[in-house]
């Protein structure tokens, strides 16, 4: 009878051993599991990254001298001074046009230079921009446009860290930024 006795302890343990050996096969299995699945979700990112770098780099366009890019769009922000027709002028060949300032960020970008032409303009008592678009929001300094006569286009300055639009004859030369939005 101990024989017996001792083989069916025997197979006890065994029997125990296979189940404790069971047990962690399992845990291992779902632990290999959830890290296929998470490797498999890796991999579907990395094709969704692949992808979207291979649409910017054949999408990466080289900017001209004297370009520079923001959120809103592209800018060329001159180093001669022009009257306000002859900046226009200067944009237009550019495949642009004098920038339109819609938002307190754009506004923001240019508060680095000193008085620069915008794409603003007086027609028959209206300010309006260069699209022909009318004025909804602005930045005109204190006091301005004062009414003067023959200051019927506009400028933005920095002032007092600061960036402001103020109106001046059309005929003064400054600097101007010509706008190109993206396609």
């Amino acid at each position: 009878m101990s024989e017996l006795h001792l083989e069916i302890e025997t197979f006890l343990k065994d029997k125990d051993k296979l189940v404790n050996d069971n047990n962690k096969m399992t845990k291992q299995n779902q632990q290999l599991a959830e890290e296929e699945k998470l490797l498999s979700k890796h991999l579907r990112e990395m094709a969704v990254i692949s992808k979207f770098q291979f649409r910017l780099a054949t999408n990466l366009v080289v900017l001209p001298d004297g370009w520079m890019c923001s959120e809103s769009g592209l800018y060329y922000i001159s180093s001669e001074k022009k009257n306000w027709t002859d900046s226009r002028e200067d944009c237009l060949n550019r495949g642009a046009n004098l920038t339109i300032i819609n938002s307190k960020e754009e506004q923001d970008f240019f508060k680095t230079y000193d008085e620069v032409w915008i794409g603003l303009t007086n027609m028959n008592g209206r300010w309006k921009w260069t699209d022909d678009s009318t004025l909804t929001s602005s930045f005109w300094a204190s006091g301005e446009p004062n009414g003067l006569t023959n200051k019927d286009c506009a400028v933005t300055s920095k002032n007092l860290g600061k960036s402001e639009w103020y109106d001046y004859p059309c005929s003064s030369a400054f600097k101007w930024i010509c706008e190109r939005k993206p396609s």
